[in-house]
């Protein structure tokens, strides 16, 4: 097999310590796609097994796995059960035209690499997407689209894109539309009881963008912020290119750890928080820990960041009150997201700040884009407004909760291999891996191992350190037929994962 590596690879895939400040992965996935790109590897050449590929670097095979998996993602290989992973016929359209059967000469120019930024390298470190992020059982975090009222959204958009004016056709505030601002104001103030005005709201293109605006008006650069171990990592980087150092801080089942984060840095600028269903692990921040959350916040003269993702949906007790509802102090900056509860492709988020921040976020939401794209702001002003919205929350709620009462009941047969947790709240639910034999089970090689499958599920470890790895599983996505065949092969792939 080394052979064969050798001859279908004519291109140095060595060196790899090169760039000790990039992920090995990332660094063999790049030298595989510059291979492909210049045409040292010809369409539908066959790629060495990923073990192979790991001895001959001399890197772990979930390594290789890892950056093989980008590669597919990326549209530059293709992986065939039984076959092995070959080079497209023609590579994704941003880098059109199709590949050429021979080598490309290239000038030692026009192949060197670029220098990126620290910032950038560090980025690099949670990939962005070059496809759509596939809806099957148990992608995280994805809303069923066929729940989606596509009649009435797709009516309203006609209505409001045929009225007369330029409302919709000019530069807009870069705050958002009043129409929408007051709609968010009274959504928030009815589910979640936050307490502001309209002006309050300042509408974003996602929680991202709210989390990265808060650090670059509320800290400076080298400053601090707490975020959740384990936690959204999105954010957190969103934290770092707005130049702030990230403080790790410990989550348990009353959520963050408030004491902790004051013994690890007391004088953080801004603390990132999920307090109503803490993301992935699903707590709860106790009543307790809020308090001392806010009373740091006063004291420290920080802010608190509320991501309150999927606030809307609660299956079991009582609703979670608000960082914002209760903070009487000014320290909450709350966020709200109607990509996950509408549909992702959406792109509308909102931040309802302290009045006293008004005009430094509207001030960093022009800088950053100028404002959200004004008709789907008004389509979903109207959306809100007329009622369409709080009967999608109605219908959705209802099936999410029996979909994730199906998902629990299918899922015992997993108990023997998997410890889930709280599933009260949201749609996802999380499990740890059982361990025994002093064997730790590998989160990212089984979650690779399910996505061959066609199943999604995200390792644990994509979300921080985690001693003990787990699974996050979406459960609002997939019928109890296709919850039942997927918790399937989840368990075929642990079995074997524990076997070998």
């Amino acid at each position: 097999m080394a052979k064969q590596a050798g001859s279908v690879f004519s291109v140095d895939v060595t060196g790899l310590e090169s760039d000790p400040g990039q992920p090995t992965y990332l660094r063999i996935c790049e030298r595989l796609r510059t291979a492909i790109t210049s045409g040292a590897l010809s369409p539908n050449a066959r790629l060495p097994s990923s073990r192979t590929l790991a001895e001959d670097l001399g890197v772990a095979r979930n390594t290789v796995e890892w950056a093989l998996s980008q590669l597919v993602a990326d549209g530059y290989i293709v992986r065939r059960r039984g076959a092995g992973s070959f080079v497209v016929d023609a590579l994704p359209e941003r880098d059109s035209p199709p590949l050429a059967p021979k080598r490309v000469a290239r000038s030692k120019a026009a192949g060197a690499k670029r220098r990126l930024s620290q910032r950038a390298q560090a980025l690099q470190s949670y990939p962005g997407h070059y496809r759509a992020i596939r809806p099957i059982p148990f992608t995280p975090s994805l809303p069923p689209i066929d729940l989606f009222p596509r009649k009435v959204w797709n009516r309203l958009l006609v209505r409001e894109a045929s009225r007369s004016g330029s409302d919709y056709w000019m530069y807009g505030a870069s705050n958002g539309l009043p129409a929408l601002r007051d709609a968010i104001a009274a959504h928030a103030s009815a589910m979640r009881a936050t307490r502001c005005s309209p002006d309050q709201v300042i509408v974003v293109t996602s929680t991202q963008q709210a989390a990265e605006l808060s650090g670059k008006v509320l800290a400076d650069p080298g400053d601090r912020a707490w975020v959740e171990a384990l936690g959204y990592q999105p954010v957190q980087h969103c934290l770092r290119a707005a130049g702030l150092q990230v403080v790790h801080v410990p989550v348990d089942e009353n959520g963050l750890d408030v004491a902790a984060g004051i013994s690890l840095d007391r004088s953080a600028r801004v603390a990132y928080v999920t307090p109503a269903h803490q993301y992935p692990l699903g707590y709860e921040m106790s009543l307790e820990r809020r308090k001392a959350l806010l009373e740091w916040a006063q004291d420290q003269d920080a802010y608190i960041i509320e991501d309150d993702y999927d606030g809307d949906y609660r299956y079991e007790g009582r609703p979670i009150a608000s960082l914002q509802g209760m903070d009487g102090s000014g320290r909450v900056i709350y966020v709200g997201s109607f990509n996950k509860i509408l549909f992702p492709g959406l792109r509308i988020a909102y931040a309802i700040v302290p009045e006293e921040l008004i005009g430094a976020f509207v001030d960093a939401k022009h800088v950053a884009d100028g404002h959200t794209a004004l008709l789907l702001q008004g389509v979903l002003a109207a959306f809100i407004h007329e009622g369409h919205l709080a009967r999608h929350l109605r219908k959705t709620r209802a099936i999410y909760d029996e979909r994730r009462r199906a998902f629990l009941e299918e899922a015992k047969i997993l108990e023997d291999a998997l410890e889930f947790g709280p599933a009260r709240a949201g749609m996802h639910v999380t499990a740890l891996f059982r361990e025994g034999g002093g064997k730790r089970s590998d989160d990212l090689a089984i979650a690779l191992e399910c996505a061959r499958s066609g199943v999604e599920v995200h390792p644990l470890s994509k979300y921080g350190a985690s001693e003990r790895g787990g699974l996050v599983f979406g459960f609002a996505g997939a019928s109890r037929a296709a919850t039942r065949t997927g918790l399937q092969v989840v368990r075929r792939v642990i079995q074997k994962a524990r076997r070998g």
